[in-house]
């Protein structure tokens, strides 16, 4: 049996496959009131708050730390985060010290995080010590944030998440998922790929 599996929206996966010569379709939700994973709204909270607010950001610099932090928020099933509110936050620049909460939770290095941003790392360094991000950058830094938080929620385990997020992925044409941030397209694909994880589809 083959399968495809396309993002339709935010919410749902469209799959299509086919079995001894026959075309089936099928439209799963992301997410139902039985599954284990969080909504998008309270994913994109989680990575707002990772990013933003000072609390998870404090620590001895132990990933573990950090990537804790995200397990309990998930599990607590917090404030959700609406798409205008989001646009807002975003809009006005998130802090160029998200940078480093990244890098610590990632546990990469200065250079691989410029080599994902396609800055330099004079150019990385500046962007560290602004106070407020550009909006391009800020988008960026944001999905990068999602994807971590949304891969923790589907492997319920921050280490076998990001461990994901970095490693090559056959299903992505051989490509780390955390190196298609950087475009609207790999966003989704991502997302896609981590739905269908979730769902139990090949991916």
């Amino acid at each position: 049996m083959d399968y495809i599996h396309l993002l339709m929206d935010t919410s749902h996966l469209l799959c299509f496959f086919t079995h001894e010569n026959e075309y089936f379709v099928t439209l799963l939700p992301m997410t139902s009131p039985t599954s284990r994973t969080a909504d998008r709204y309270t994913i994109s909270a989680v990575a707002l708050d990772l990013i933003t607010k000072p609390a998870p950001r404090r620590g001895s610099g132990d990933p573990a730390v950090l990537r804790g932090w995200i397990e309990k928020r998930l599990a607590s099933r917090g404030r959700a985060l609406g798409g205008l509110d989001l646009h807002r936050e975003i809009e006005a620049g998130l802090p160029g010290n998200s940078i480093p909460t990244l890098l610590l939770v990632l546990d990469v290095t200065r250079e691989d995080f410029s080599n994902l941003l396609g800055r330099t790392r004079k150019t990385l360094n500046e962007l560290v010590e602004r106070k407020h991000l550009s909006r391009a950058d800020s988008v960026l830094v944001f999905r990068i944030a999602r994807a971590v938080v949304h891969a923790v929620s589907v492997f319920e385990d921050a280490v076998a998440a990001v461990d994901w997020l970095k490693e090559p992925n056959e299903a992505l044409g051989g490509a780390a998922p955390l190196s298609l941030m950087v475009t609207v397209e790999g966003d989704e694909v991502v997302h896609t790929e981590l739905g269908a994880v979730e769902h139990g589809l090949p991916a």
